[in-house]
């Protein structure tokens, strides 16, 4: 499943960059070759160095894996340009923030972390007396907004004209737009009007074009230099499957195709995640459940161990993984439906960084849906509750996904990549998703039928004063002879057995049509030993 024939599986470093006339130009690459023991750049490194060294704002989109540190890391370190002193880095990710001054560190570079648990004491001598000052102080935007002490020394390097540049990673959670949006982020705004000559360089590995004009117009960036990368990830294979025994099925696709690598699997809820975890090990495969319930101790243990390979397979929350410099993970799973298609390619993008093969496969059942919806309007997560247009646009974007996963004919990455306004030829998916390995051709099919069946089955299923679970009503469509519909009475119903000769594949994207649509409805009942049963209702007009 790693390697199907054809795949290109160059790493997107390998072309090196071009020279750039510019008066940096020799530190940079004495820089590059010195500090950080690399030879050439990836793709628009070099081209965004220089122009935030020439004082630009300067806004980066690169896909996961694609050098965004670099942009700012390396010209914190860097002499000849034309703004001085610190590079101050802001961003949502401790665990990322932590990593990079440790590897910074590691290569004599002076970073700090300004953390909550930073002693005031360690903040006076590294930032306050004399000369020396790191080259790069990693903050939080919270730290940022509330802390008098932080503010009160920016306003001091500003006037001593020692303040270099504001890198803002993750700059998508400063929009509105994006699914993760933070309000923290909102108040890197006035950055633009506290310090004006200051340069900004925004970085964000997913934005389509809405998010990307809105990022830039929260930060008020002046003209930036933009650049702009391809989203496609030729490395990276692309899969759909439905949502049945999914948990033999990883644990099959773990024994066959990763033996010994490391994956992460990513599920909706903290609940989902430790019972997914629980049920692997009880099946052989060592995994450990990773979510904010967590200590910050037990997080810590579990990052360092699985990134040492301690443990190969992590179980997560979204939370999970930005940020994360894990070169050789070979496999993502989404047990559960993301909540948006910029959420899933990040979260895909965590596989093959190392530019070697990797696998991300989509468990789909439609229910996952109803559930993001709940989340959406249920969330105790957030500072402020979300307006009602904004609770619209995430049920939109999760409505996407549903789009994505219902489409059987057109290829993965066409479909992906359009969301972020980029046209890919299919031609040079070579063979990477589950639709173009699939050689049936695609044909339209009149599915009328199905949906006036559907209507006839729960018709007769209200007059009979039954419930209906979406798996018997495609068993009833298509004329099953299961005992469950037999002794119901079902199999002599109007509609039985009236969709038996089309494939259960296209009955079941009519029935995920329809509940798009809302002409069907699922709803959720307890049962007496506390499982959950989820039934098909059908919109009460239809039915009288």
């Amino acid at each position: 499943m790693l390697d199907p024939p054809g795949r290109n599986t160059a790493h997107p470093s390998a072309a090196p960059a071009k020279r750039l006339h510019s008066p940096y130009h020799n530190e940079i690459q004495r820089q590059l070759r010195d500090v950080f023991s690399l030879t050439d750049f990836r793709e628009n490194q070099l081209e965004a160095i220089t122009a935030t060294m020439d004082g630009k704002d300067v806004f980066v989109l690169m896909p996961t894996g694609g050098g965004k540190s670099l942009c700012y890391q390396l010209p914190a370190v860097c002499t000849t340009g034309r703004t001085h002193g610190l590079t101050i880095v802001v961003s949502p990710l401790t665990a990322l923030m932590e990593d990079q001054v440790s590897a910074l560190t590691a290569k004599g570079i002076d970073a700090f972390f300004w953390s909550a648990e930073t002693s005031q004491l360690e903040v006076n001598a590294r930032l306050w007396n004399g000369d020396k000052k790191p080259s790069l102080l990693y903050i939080t935007p919270e730290k940022l907004r509330a802390s008098p002490s932080c503010r009160n020394l920016l306003e001091k390097l500003y006037h001593q004209k020692q303040l270099a540049r504001f890198a803002i990673d993750e700059a998508h959670c400063i929009s509105t737009w994006g699914q993760d949006f933070r309000n923290a982020y909102q108040g890197l705004g006035q950055l633009r009007g506290d310090y004006p000559d200051v340069p900004i360089i925004a970085l964000t590995a997913t934005a389509n074009q809405r998010t990307r004009d809105d990022i830039i117009n929260q930060l008020q960036l002046r003209n930036p230099a933009k650049f702009i990368q391809s989203f496609n990830r030729p490395n990276l294979k692309y899969v759909i499957k439905r949502k049945k025994n999914v948990l033999a099925d990883i644990v099959d696709f773990i024994n066959t195709e990763h033996q010994d690598h490391s994956g992460i699997i990513y599920c909706l809820s903290r609940k989902s995640c430790e019972q997914v975890s629980g049920q692997l090990k009880e099946r052989g495969v060592a995994a450990e459940f990773f979510h904010a319930g967590l200590s910050k101790e037990e997080k810590n243990r579990l990052l360092e161990d699985w990134k040492g390979d301690k443990f190969r397979i992590i179980v997560a929350t979204i939370a999970f993984g930005m940020g994360i410099d894990k070169a050789d993970v070979r496999f993502v799973i989404h047990y559960d439906l993301p909540k948006c298609l910029s959420g899933y390619y990040q979260e895909t993008g965590r596989a093959g960084r190392d530019g070697k093969p990797a696998d991300c496969v989509l468990y789909y059942a439609f229910k996952d849906f109803k559930t993001i919806c709940w989340m959406i309007e249920h969330s105790n997560d957030r500072e402020e509750p979300l307006m009602p247009e904004a609770v619209q646009r995430q049920k939109d974007a999760a409505r996407e996904v549903v789009k994505y996963c219902a489409n059987i004919s057109e290829c993965r990455r066409v479909q992906v990549l359009r969301h972020f306004g980029q046209d890919f030829d299919e031609r040079d998916c070579r063979r990477g998703c589950d639709n173009c390995l699939d050689d049936r051709q695609a044909v339209v099919e009149d599915v009328t039928v199905v949906a006036t069946s559907i209507i006839d089955v729960m018709q007769a299923i209200s007059n009979m004063k039954g419930k209906i679970t979406l798996p018997q009503l495609t068993g009833v469509l298509r004329g099953s002879n299961a005992a469950d519909i037999r002794n119901r009475g079902w199999a002599g119903i109007a509609g039985f057995g009236t969709c038996k000769s089309l494939s259960k594949e296209l009955v079941e994207l009519a029935l995920d049509r329809l509940l798009d649509l809302k002409i069907l409805l699922l709803t959720t009942q307890r049962q007496h030993n506390d499982f959950h049963h989820e039934y098909v209702e059908v919109w009460t007009p239809l039915v009288t």
